[in-house]
């Protein structure tokens, strides 16, 4: 289905350079069949999302994902402006209301959309007219893992506020960020404390004791896919094989990581940082990175040099080549809230959730805040009976 909402609230100057920005409704398969636009927009990005660059969501979409996606896109000509995958759902409320939620996975870890810089308050505006049309199927919306502190949801809530859309923020939390101040040293001094440098310098001597240590990285190429599968085998012999959970447990996770992380038609998204002992592998991690920033997305260590520390290790040369090096400006951990390497890195970003309505809803708003209020408690009393039941 196509949808289409011209804007009217242009500058002259703009308006009569070019045609106003039109949003179309895309089905998975129109996303799939997007072309160069998409990477136009990616490189363009108001706020880098890695998670939908199209190399990720195609592999998402081609080996995980079985719902109904579909995709707000915001175009200015043949120029994509803005780009919003999303889900409905008849029964995040039990039924009483569908809601429109943007599209995550247990895989994707922001949800902000993406938005060209180069033409960010029309596109903004847009999209969220485009987000108020009933044929998406609801104009109640829900926003998973934005942060807040980004150009992008500022603009949204900015834009919602000045059209009077409710908007209500859910569970915040800091997610550890590393940004380029300062050498290693002063990092290490300032953001480690004294007891962790101490053992990460023993750990070091003794790993060090048993052959050479070395790092490597790699962007593309045999070099990178040979790192993916590294990867795969080093976390299917750990604790997430044993549960099942390790991307290399089944033929879909284990052929979307491939197709996510490696080398695909010809090109690649992610950085990848081995820890070797005597040329073998004993902690890699997989890194998405479009623009200047990366996002630490995967990460998995040889348990048998668990007392080691060697995943830390791996952490500890990963900030000097950051810091050292000119590949990036900010490191998003996309972790949960309590990570471990919030004791390691410099900064955090605020992210959460974000429920919101554009237009006229048959209820007030604040029925469908407490709808979700109430669902997340259930959710999180189910969590912790799991827990107990476990353990």
């Amino acid at each position: 289905m196509n949808m289409s909402v011209n804007l009217t609230e242009l500058t002259p100057e703009l308006a009569s350079k070019q045609a106003a920005p039109t949003a179309r409704l895309l089905s998975r398969k129109d996303l799939l069949a997007l072309d160069n636009a998409w990477e136009e927009l990616v490189e363009n990005a108001l706020e880098e999302n890695a998670y939908l660059c199209r190399q990720y969501v195609e592999a998402l979409l081609t080996h995980i994902e079985r719902r109904k996606v579909q995709a707000i896109s915001v175009w200015r000509g043949e120029t994509l402006i803005a780009l919003l995958p999303f889900t409905q759902s008849r029964w995040h409320w039990g039924g009483i209301a569908t809601i429109n939620k943007a599209w995550t996975t247990p895989y994707s870890m922001l949800s902000i959309p993406l938005i060209d810089k180069r033409d960010a308050d029309a596109a903004m505006t847009c999209l969220i007219k485009a987000m108020g049309d009933r044929s998406t199927g609801s104009n109640i919306w829900l926003l998973n893992e934005v942060t807040f502190d980004g150009p992008v949801s500022k603009r949204l809530t900015t834009e919602c506020k000045h059209h009077n859309n409710p908007t209500t923020v859910l569970d915040v939390f800091d997610r550890a960020t590393l940004n380029r101040e300062g050498t290693f040293e002063q990092h290490m001094k300032e953001q480690v404390s004294k007891k962790r440098r101490k053992d990460l310098v023993r750990n070091r001597k003794r790993l060090g004791e048993l052959g050479t240590l070395s790092l490597t990285n790699c962007r593309e190429g045999a070099e990178l896919d040979h790192a993916v599968n590294e990867f795969l085998r080093i976390e299917a012999a750990g604790w997430k094989g044993e549960r099942g959970t390790a991307l290399d447990c089944t033929d879909a996770t284990r052929d979307f990581a491939k197709q996510a992380f490696g080398v695909h038609n010809g090109s690649a998204v992610t950085r990848a940082d081995m820890l070797e002992l005597d040329g073998v592998v004993i902690a890699v991690n997989l890194s998405l990175q479009t623009g200047r920033t990366a996002f630490t997305i995967k990460c998995a260590f040889d348990e048998a040099y668990r007392t080691y520390s060697a995943g830390l290790l791996l952490e500890e040369d990963m900030i000097r080549e950051f810091l050292e090096g000119d590949w990036a400006d900010q490191l998003d951990s996309a972790t949960a809230p309590g990570h471990l390497i919030q004791g390691l890195w410099n900064g955090s970003t605020q992210v959460g959730d974000i429920l919101l309505a554009v237009g006229q809803t048959p209820l007030p708003f604040s029925f469908y805040e407490m709808l979700e209020h109430y669902r997340r408690k259930a959710r999180t009393f189910a969590k912790d009976i799991v827990v107990k039941l476990r353990g």
